[in-house]
């Protein structure tokens, strides 16, 4: 008699499936977990996101800085704030403009340009007119260029110069919004070049 009971008890134990409370709690705490990884994987997809914007942005900005340096140290006849001004601005505070001849040889300036109130470092060839109808954009618009100066020595027929090398220093600052929802990154860069005599 106590084998055929327990026999009946295991069976039914056996044959025993989920009640209707249990699947609602078990699709509720299924339902609650998706929502935190769904979430957490949105907000990494959206840093990863903004963190390829930013990277882009700042190989924008070094590939900018590293072509000015270069054409300005195998250029001549700079002019410390654009055709026709004055070669030497060291002490003077800078100018947002600078003229040289490139090796081709034809005439380069670099400036900073303004455009949809956004501002940005522009480049004019073959012409000695540049401002920011004429100047070629070389910054991604989501770089916001506030001051970009520069500075120049060693230039020009002074007796003082006869004996230095000519040499720019060049800072740029701004701000970097990768996109519409970041806040801006502030940076300033500082860049420079030594203009290159061929000694024969």
């Amino acid at each position: 008699m106590t084998q055929h009971t327990s026999r009946r008890n295991s069976s039914s134990t056996q044959n025993r499936g989920f009640t209707l409370v249990e699947l609602i709690v078990s699709i509720g705490l299924f339902t609650i977990v998706v929502t935190i990884a769904m979430s957490a994987y949105l907000s990494l997809i959206s840093l990863d996101r903004k963190a390829r914007a930013t990277n882009d942005l700042v190989s924008n900005l070094s590939f900018v800085m590293e072509s000015m340096s270069r054409n300005i140290r195998t250029g001549t006849s700079y002019a410390c704030g654009g055709y026709g001004s004055g070669p030497n601005c060291w002490g003077g505070g800078g100018s947002s403009a600078f003229y040289f001849v490139d090796e081709t040889p034809q005439s380069v300036t670099y400036r900073r340009t303004v455009s949809n109130g956004i501002g940005g470092v522009g480049i004019c060839t073959g012409t000695t007119v540049c401002n920011d109808s004429t100047a070629t954009p070389l910054t991604d618009p989501r770089i916001n260029i506030t001051n970009l100066t520069f500075y120049t020595d060693g230039v020009g027929n002074d007796p003082l110069n006869q004996l230095k090398q000519p040499r720019v220093l060049f800072t740029v600052t701004g701000t970097i919004t990768p996109d519409p929802k970041s806040s801006p990154i502030t940076f300033t860069i500082e860049g420079g070049a030594t203009e290159r005599l061929i000694e024969l």
